[in-house]
């Protein structure tokens, strides 16, 4: 109370100094790049990762899949990929005090590196669409193959939303394969689903 008290008190202030402001008003610059987030990858990542926490609400979903080379045959190894999504509620949740893209993406993001055989897998929550829109719950995607850049591809959608009508199906361009995906639910109530993903040619 006292806090609130402080801010609602200094509204002279307010203006002056952005007192009372979020991190984000005066905080660093954000990137430029909006999607972007290989440069932020720690150290040590592998072929598999955990983007929602323990406990975190929502419907557990695994997404697997494996990259391929531009002939779409060759594995690729080694090919760092960014994930991330909102959460349960629609959003990009935040705990306060993030860094970089964090502070647009939230905390359900993550990164893997492909393994000998090009494959990878993220465990997470599924996400919902962003409340009052039309647009179909995702999970944005980037791919960085090794000494190349980041690039962002289709990203992971599901066959079975609502709002992933024939019109939303027909705009997909399908970059770096088709970012529609089936889910299948085991008896433990966790829904798998496999999106392969094909590198550009330069990429």
């Amino acid at each position: 109370m006292r806090r609130i008290a402080s801010c609602m008190s200094s509204v002279a202030l307010l203006v002056l100094l952005g007192a009372c402001s979020s991190p984000a008003q005066t905080g660093a610059p954000l990137p430029s790049c909006e999607w972007c987030g290989a440069a932020e990858v720690s150290a040590g990542v592998g072929a598999s990762a955990r983007l929602a926490p323990a406990g975190e609400p929502g419907i557990a979903l695994e997404i697997s899949g494996t990259v391929y080379g531009p002939d779409g045959k060759t594995p690729a190894v080694g090919v760092m990929i960014y994930a991330y999504h909102t959460n349960a509620s629609g959003v990009y949740a935040k705990r306060g005090g993030e860094t970089g893209n964090a502070r647009r993406h939230g905390y359900l993001r993550g990164w893997v590196r492909t393994d000998a055989q090009g494959r990878y897998r993220f465990t997470t929550i599924r996400p919902a669409a962003y409340p009052g829109r039309s647009d179909p719950a995702h999970i944005h995607l980037t791919v960085t193959p090794p000494g190349g850049a980041e690039s962002w591809i289709d990203s992971i959608e599901f066959d079975d939303d609502p709002l992933l009508t024939p019109a939303e199906r027909a705009r997909r361009r399908n970059t770096g394969g088709a970012g529609i995906v089936r889910l299948v639910t085991d008896a433990r109530g966790v829904q798998h689903a496999v999106r392969d993903i094909i590198l550009e040619r330069g990429a």
